[in-house]
């Protein structure tokens, strides 16, 4: 069985794509964090070698429901607040080689469990790693973020340096791309029409070049709804 972790507020015609995949569980808008980011997904949860790291502003109702399917789920001790860095504490990006966050604001039982991994940690300075960087099938980043691409020049990452903003989101000047979207088996799909960003061809081949298709809404803007997350458990 496959989970989707999306926002509430992402277009009606992806999610409803997406549905025809998995079960698709839409975070709704939480009173801890600011406007524009309440419901993003990749604030709230975190999922990394099939356990969900958990901010406890979410749902009694989503973690029971996460339980009784059997999923290894851990309640972060952190709380979530409007304030930077503390929003980000579960804002981070696992690759199976990589772990990229500041060391300094990672939730301390996800900084365990990554620790104890074999990840290569990158000691980034951007606190929103996922939504500043887009993953393409765990071996290439899109980013528009010179200090991540700076810090993965040594990496065996394909990088992929893109133009900010260009993205919306609510009560920001602009979002980022790799909260735009997010993988699905091989296929990268986006909460917009990814031939609004002025460098969709190269973002397109680049894609391409991994091995993984496009789904986009045609026509709409690229909106940043913090990422889409996929638990896939062979358990369930």
């Amino acid at each position: 069985m496959r989970l989707i972790f999306i926002a509430d507020n992402a277009y009606p015609s992806l999610i409803k794509q997406l549905q025809t995949l998995g079960e698709v569980i839409m975070i709704p808008k939480s009173s801890y964090l600011y406007p524009g980011v309440e419901n993003h997904v990749d604030l709230h949860i975190h999922i990394v070698d099939q356990i969900i790291f958990l901010s406890r502003s979410i749902s009694d109702v989503l973690y029971n429901r996460l339980s009784t399917l059997g999923i290894d789920v851990r309640v972060i001790e952190e709380d979530l607040e409007a304030v930077y860095p503390k929003s980000a504490y579960l804002n981070a990006l696992s690759l199976s080689e990589y772990f990229l966050h500041p060391k300094s604001i990672t939730a301390c039982k996800l900084k365990k469990h990554i620790d104890a991994s074999s990840r290569k940690w990158i000691n980034i300075k951007q606190g929103y790693a996922r939504c500043a960087a887009l993953p393409i099938a765990d071996q290439a980043l899109i980013t528009a973020d010179e200090g991540i691409l700076n810090a993965c020049k040594t990496t065996t990452l394909k990088l992929l340096k893109i133009q900010s903003a260009y993205v919306k989101l609510k009560h920001h000047t602009y979002g980022f791309i790799g909260g735009t979207a997010g993988q699905i088996q091989n296929i990268i799909f986006f909460n917009g029409d990814l031939t609004t960003h002025p460098d969709h061809q190269v973002i397109e081949t680049f894609i391409l070049k991994q091995g993984c298709s496009i789904f986009q809404v045609d026509g709409m803007p690229l909106q940043d709804i913090g990422s889409i997350l996929v638990y896939e458990g062979d358990h369930l």
